[in-house]
């Protein structure tokens, strides 16, 4: 077959953050419900049809996003920590995309991660068109 598969899971995190640098200043600490959507790619399936098995995929993001959930982002976080990153949607999405593709099978390629504040607003990243 000449084109991809994408294979899709959903997930959810509840943590406390604070943006760095917010319209000059660090805004007040406040929560949210984030959502999570993983999506990764490959070009093969195998003979049961799959291009990779949602349980092997599903405990690799569940680890990934599990670092996050329940915490203040700012402090519990090493990627959000003091002078790194600021735990915006953009950055968080970021921040997964990187790690879950560094545990990926091979002939498996991240295509996007979404992270989702709050119905309606969401942001993704991806590295390819």
């Amino acid at each position: 077959m000449p084109g991809y598969f994408d294979v899709t899971i959903e997930t959810h995190f509840c943590a406390a953050h604070a943006l760095r640098d917010y319209k000059g200043t660090t805004e007040p600490m406040h929560g949210h419900n984030f959502r999570v959507v993983v999506t990764v790619t490959g070009k093969r399936v195998d003979k049961a049809g799959m291009a990779i098995d949602f349980l092997d995929l599903k405990p690799v993001i569940d680890e990934e996003v599990g670092r996050l959930h329940y915490g203040f982002l700012n402090e519990n976080v090493e990627e959000f920590r003091e002078g790194k990153l600021s735990p915006s949607a953009e950055n968080i999405a970021y921040v997964l995309f990187k790690r879950i593709q560094k545990r990926l099978p091979k002939g498996i390629a991240m295509n996007s991660v979404l992270v989702g504040e709050s119905p309606g607003c969401s942001a993704t990243y991806r590295e390819r068109g």
